[in-house]
């Protein structure tokens, strides 16, 4: 009887729940499957694999997203967040990544305990305040490679459909994660091994992918806005484990 190695399956279970993660909310594949693959496997090959395999799943819903998406704000978020990165690669020089790491946690963890509280913004924000949360999620992205929190706390608290939130989510994660294989391609870090990894992890994560939409579908808002905050708490909780690791090590 053929069975799978047990790194393997628990890869594929991981790789799934990161693939249902993202279908419904429209986020949280590296969330859940970076820290969890990087157990198994170099940090930087489960980053590759993961960056693939959201660029690849994003095209399922692409269509659909390309129309409902936001395009001012995702735009502002993105050129924010691109110009932004290298300062956070760049802090990591000077300050002590653990603390910054465990800053980060607790600053995502306010702000879901925020929005659990029910803050909402009234308006959309102008302009250059959109392109400043771009800049803190590039920073975040830098300093820990999770430049999520601040764009999903964002779309869960304007004032948009949770339609367009999620759209909007699903084209900024895909933009930046095709942005952020151009420099891991460069400097020759996407390895045959990677490609196939992601080749490999492709139809589990897409099997995901289909029953997390299927669930948004069937779903509503407060639903929604509890996974995500849900997520958002899973990001702050492991950042602050890496951090805490970091300091015991």
């Amino acid at each position: 009887m053929f069975t799978l190695p047990v790194e393997m399956t628990v890869g594929l279970v991981m790789l799934f729940v990161a693939g249902l993660a993202r279908g419904f909310t429209g986020f949280g594949m590296g969330i859940v499957a970076i820290p969890l693959l990087s157990l198994m496997m170099p940090p930087t090959d489960a980053v590759v694999i993961v960056l693939l395999l959201q660029v690849f799943v994003s095209l399922l819903n692409f269509k659909t997203s390309v129309t409902l998406c936001h395009w001012p704000l995702v735009n502002r978020l993105t050129v924010g967040s691109i110009v932004a990165t290298p300062v956070g690669s760049w802090a990591l020089l000077y300050f002590s990544a653990n603390v910054l790491r465990l800053c980060i946690a607790l600053i995502v963890l306010a702000t879901a305990v925020t929005l659990v509280a029910g803050y909402r913004l009234k308006v959309i924000p102008s302009g250059w305040r959109v392109l400043a949360l771009g800049v803190a999620s590039g920073i975040l992205n830098g300093l820990a490679g999770m430049s999520g929190p601040p764009v999903v706390a964002f779309f869960l608290a304007a004032p948009v459909s949770v339609a367009v939130a999620r759209a909007s989510m699903i084209m900024f994660f895909l933009i930046s994660s095709a942005l952020a294989l151009i420099p891991l391609a460069i400097f020759g870090k996407i390895h045959l091994w990677s490609a196939a990894g992601s080749v490999a992890g492709l139809p589990v994560v897409l099997l995901g992918s289909v029953v997390g939409t299927k669930l948004y579908l069937s779903s509503h808002e407060g639903h929604f806005r509890f996974i995500s905050i849900g997520l958002l708490v899973l990001a702050a909780m492991l950042a602050g484990l890496r951090a805490l690791g970091g300091f015991m090590a």
